[in-house]
């Protein structure tokens, strides 16, 4: 996705224009009307209606059914991040909120800090009148999602007493959701439900259990991680687990080696990636490092760690992490017997320790795509591979093999050059489907 055409920090507003509906259940003909949803004067609901030939920015549908789906999805939209599987879409896809409408194709997705709204056109069909047009992509603080979807759910729920029409099941479903958001344990373990990828009461008992059982032991960010990085019916490691990894193969760090950036990254941009990248390019500048290669022994240097951390090609588990084993030490847990893994993934860890404050015992290397491991990705793909240099050195050829040289010199894997050449719009996003 080209960042460029990203919209950041625009306001969300969802706008409906009351119109009659003469058939249908009351809370339909109550809230039925022209729904449009706009960041500034930008339209994702804007569309073709080939019936009267003309471009609309509001779209005729059901205000109830938007507010209902809106509410029971509530925590998933707001804690659960990216994941490829039907579940997911189906919480997470404005085009599935069915009801007989034909919603607009947007995409709602969550990293804790930021939610990404996607809206795409869809194909033009013979028997279907009405074809979604927007292709954007806007960024929003999610306190702010928080704030709009409060807000107009609150405004249906007005409107249904308005027109006498109580005892819903929005009505019911929105009660619950507001009495556990002011409950902080009702709160947290919806949250960590929402996070494993399941809806309210769904998740396994077991693991939601072991997960705030192990709040003490890891942080709560670091189980909040894990939630994330796992899914409803997997087994999360447990700390005691985690610690027997620690000892057996883990290698130390030294925390106090790394060194802490004075300036506060979290406000050099809006974005995980601006603001991993120039954590990045701030340390790279106080180790003097410009566009150099950092090879494994500055970076081991970096970490307080030994070369061995990164030069050992023995396979670990298939979780890797930092525990924390007092305030001056660590270990660290690398799960691939290759050198530029193994380079990413202590980079990643390096990162973490630069722009979490938490300091919390755990720090988790996970896929997932949180806000924090964002963070960290952004962090390591331009300490050790800085992107203006990268670039020069492509010199406008993007071929694989010019890709795969660049990688070999930087010692990254090819991987971390073509995201980054597609994160920044130089590739499309398919240049990513073969790896």
């Amino acid at each position: 996705m080209n960042r460029s055409f990203i919209i950041e920090f625009d306001r969300m507003v969802i706008e409906i224009d009351w119109e009659r509906l003469e058939q249908g259940p009351p809370e339909e003909r109550a809230t039925f009307g022209a729904i449009g949803i706009r960041f500034g004067n930008r339209w994702l609901s804007e569309a073709h209606d080939s019936f009267v030939n003309r471009v609309r920015q509001k779209v005729h549908l059901s205000g109830y059914q938007l507010a209902q789906w809106l509410a029971w999805n509530w925590w998933r939209l707001r804690w659960e991040p990216s994941r490829e599987s039907l579940e997911w879409r189906m919480a997470h896809h404005l085009s599935n909120i069915g009801g007989g409408y034909v919603w607009p194709n947007i995409t709602c997705t969550s990293d804790g800090e930021r939610v990404l709204m996607r809206a795409l056109p869809t194909q033009p069909r013979p028997a279907e009148p009405l074809r979604y047009l927007a292709d954007t992509t806007v960024v929003l603080p999610a306190l702010e999602f928080e704030a709009e979807i409060e807000r107009y759910i609150g405004f249906i729920l007005e409107k249904l007493r308005t027109e006498g029409v109580n005892g819903t099941n929005l009505e019911n479903i929105w009660a619950h959701v507001t009495e556990e958001r002011r409950d902080s344990e009702s709160s947290w373990y919806r949250r960590l439900e929402a996070a494993l990828g399941c809806d309210p009461d769904e998740a396994s008992e077991q693991v939601l259990t072991a997960l705030i059982g192990e709040e003490k032991e890891l942080g709560r960010s670091g189980v909040a991680e894990l939630a994330a990085g796992s899914s409803g019916d997997q087994t999360v490691p447990s700390s005691n687990h985690l610690k027997e990894l620690a000892a057996s193969v883990g290698y130390e760090i030294n925390l106090g080696s790394i060194p802490l950036i004075t300036t506060n990254c979290v406000q050099c941009g809006p974005s995980p990636w601006e603001v991993g990248e120039n954590a990045a390019r701030l340390i790279r500048k106080q180790m003097g490092l410009n566009g150099g290669v950092f090879r494994d022994k500055k970076l081991a240097e970096l970490a307080g760690t030994g070369l061995k951390t990164l030069t050992d090609s023995q396979p670990g588990p298939v979780f890797q992490f930092a525990l924390r084993a007092n305030e001056a030490t660590a270990k660290v847990v690398l799960k691939s017997p290759i050198n530029t893994n193994r380079r990413f993934a202590l980079a990643r860890v390096v990162g973490d320790r630069i722009l979490n404050t938490t300091l919390e015992p755990l720090i988790p290397v996970l896929r997932s795509y949180s806000y924090r491991q964002k963070l960290q990705r952004a962090f390591a793909g331009e300490l050790l591979c800085p992107f203006e240099h990268a670039l020069q050195m492509l010199n406008d050829d993007f071929s694989d093999e010019n890709q795969e040289y660049v990688a070999h010199e930087f010692q990254v894997s090819q991987m971390v050059v073509s995201t980054k050449l597609v994160n920044e719009g130089i590739l499309p996003r398919q240049a990513l489907s073969d790896f």
